[in-house]
């Protein structure tokens, strides 16, 4: 973990080389994030609520989501980016250092820039809890809620080692991350009550992208399930982890190189 570390620390010197690029770029995930919560806010202002959610709720739900996909954007840009090793077998040149290739792969980029959606997504946590503690919510989740990005980095970077390891046989995989990542994001940035039944087990159970926000903020802000709900988003994010890492090695071992 030293060297994993000293390793970041080169990439964001490098990274910083270009301030101007840096902040350009900061400013721009920000933004670019910052527009999507606006179409649904715009809606909410005229309607006032989608399916029982006001916009405060919705804010929380779309600021946890947005800081996760940015933390997972910043350590995993490699990781998202995965296919290009494998089409150009680069990832040939990873299995010859003398420790693991994930280690090697997340500390070749810390994309700083991605931290605008983190950014922005910890703005519209803050406004959406301004909201909900008028409102009535309990205090602990002043707290708790900003917990909630952290286990939602590991659920999205868990899809994105399940979808890298299916790249081992695949090669391309960019559409399967828009299915498994990209696409799973943004519905968690609603009220799944929206989406039907078959489409909310799926993310709840293959894709755990509902154990993000949705699962335990349902029960903080009293609209159902149980206490259990709270621990759901930490547990569901170790496990998937575990499963992600299992996989990862599991694919490693059947790779053939490119061209073959």
């Amino acid at each position: 973990m030293a060297l994993y570390f000293r390793l970041v620390a080169a990439s964001i010197r490098a990274r910083m080389q270009y301030k101007l690029d840096f902040i350009i770029t900061f400013v721009l995930y920000a933004l670019l994030t910052a527009v999507d919560f606006l179409f649904v806010a715009t809606v909410l202002y005229r309607y006032r609520y989608i399916m029982g959610w006001n916009v405060y709720e919705v804010a929380l739900l779309s600021g946890v989501a947005s800081s996760a996909f940015g933390l997972y954007r910043t350590f995993g840009a490699e990781l998202n980016s995965f296919e290009r090793y494998l089409v150009n077998g680069d990832f040939d040149s990873l299995l010859i250092r003398p420790w693991p290739t994930l280690a090697t792969l997340l500390s070749r980029s810390f994309d700083m820039g991605r931290l605008g959606g983190v950014g922005q997504g910890i703005i519209l946590i803050t406004v959406g809890l301004n909201g909900v503690l008028d409102a009535g919510a309990p205090p602990w989740l002043a707290v708790y809620v900003y917990l909630l990005p952290i286990a939602g980095t590991g659920v999205i970077m868990a899809l994105s080692l399940a979808t890298a390891t299916a790249g081992f046989w695949l090669t391309r995989i960019d559409e399967l991350q828009v299915f498994a990542i990209g696409a799973p994001f943004t519905a968690s940035t609603y009220p799944l009550d929206i989406f039907p039944k078959w489409l909310r087990w799926l993310f709840t159970g293959l894709l755990p992208v509902a154990t993000m926000g949705y699962i335990p903020l349902r029960y903080a802000l009293g609209k159902g399930g149980t206490v259990l709900a709270l621990a759901t988003p930490f547990a569901a994010a170790g496990l998937s982890l575990l499963v992600g890492l299992h996989l990862w090695r599991w694919g490693e071992r059947h790779y053939q190189s490119t061209g073959n």
